[in-house]
């Protein structure tokens, strides 16, 4: 394949840089689809994603969205043509990608999806994968279609889990890992070396919230502990939900039930017997002991678990 075969990229993640040189490096990567600004902090000052700011910086075309509908829609189709674009790849990007580019394309627009499919179809692989306690991830090339990640498998890597890893840094392993990996399989599958697979539906899983049952996105509601949970199902929890929206609890009569975050935590294994976690006097029955490491009381920094406890008694759980 020659490096002028021109491509666009689809993209919002700040972690997609390493896909985007991949692509630059090796082809002509002549536009970038994003999310519009968005605004941030106390006085909503709009920020830019990094796929936009690397676009700019390299003189890449860059389109920022609100949406893949009407008016929006048709201008890119129209940046597409006019650009001769002929592959697409998308990863980690917000929107739901319409038939009108899927029919674009024609059986070339490549997804980046961050599992082994058809395991965890949907927004949040990676975060099910720690919740879950899995073994291996790894990442799926695949070609989209009209069912969500329910497209043909054109290559597969998987990756070792050593759980002990965060969803925000195993996040950023997979993207560098398909990065190198990206070249080679766009040559592969454009030379006929790499031949699509249909998934088994029967296999196929689905990373839907427990408090938004229609969505695969991860919600702030999701991350609330129960502390009925055993230690590791807890502990992989915090894991799961961090770097966001990281693991909460409410305590009564602490700080007007203000949110407690839990940002790391250590599992020992090896204790049977009941444990308690002392500052909440609550039980927890399972083999192992939860070391909390580091906490963030809602509107304070971050400090660690022993200058916490030194400064708040805390009475009892709010109820779930």
């Amino acid at each position: 394949m020659s490096k002028n075969k021109k491509i666009a990229f689809f993209g919002t993640s700040d972690r997609s840089i390493s896909i985007l040189e991949a692509l630059k490096s090796n082809f002509d990567l002549v536009l970038c689809v994003t999310k519009k600004d968005t605004r941030v902090g106390r006085h909503q000052e709009l920020k830019e994603t990094e796929v936009k700011k690397w676009a700019k910086k390299n003189q890449v075309m860059v389109v920022s969205i609100s949406n893949l509908k009407g008016i929006e829609l048709e201008a890119i189709i129209e940046q597409l043509k006019a650009s001769k674009v002929e592959y697409g790849i998308v990863a980690d990007f917000s929107f739901l990608i319409p038939y009108q580019l899927i029919e674009f394309f024609n059986g070339k627009l490549i997804n980046i999806h961050f599992s082994l499919l058809p395991l965890y179809r949907g927004a949040s692989p990676v975060q099910f994968a720690i919740l879950n306690g899995d073994e291996t991830t790894g990442i799926t090339y695949q070609l989209i279609d009209k069912k969500m990640d329910g497209g043909k498998i054109v290559h597969q890597i998987g990756y070792k889990l050593a759980n002990n890893e965060t969803s925000g840094h195993l996040y950023s392993v997979l993207f560098e890992l398909a990065s190198e990996n990206l070249a080679d399989v766009i040559n592969r599958f454009h030379d006929g070396q790499l031949k699509p697979r249909i998934q088994e539906e029967n296999l196929a899983t689905y990373t839907y919230s427990p408090s938004h049952a229609q969505s695969t996105f991860i919600y702030k509601e999701d991350a609330r502990i129960n502390w009925k949970d055993d230690a590791k199902k807890i502990e992989q929890m915090i894991r799961a939900f961090n770097s966001w929206p990281i693991a909460w609890t409410t305590i009564k009569e602490l700080e007007n039930n203000k949110k407690l975050r839990f940002s790391k935590i250590k599992l020992r294994a090896g204790v049977d017997q009941k444990l308690k976690l002392k500052i909440f006097k609550t039980d927890l029955t399972e083999s192992g002991k939860l070391d909390v490491k580091e906490v963030q009381l809602e509107g304070k920094n971050k400090v660690d678990w022993k200058t916490f406890e030194n400064g708040y008694v805390v009475s009892e759980i709010a109820k779930q």
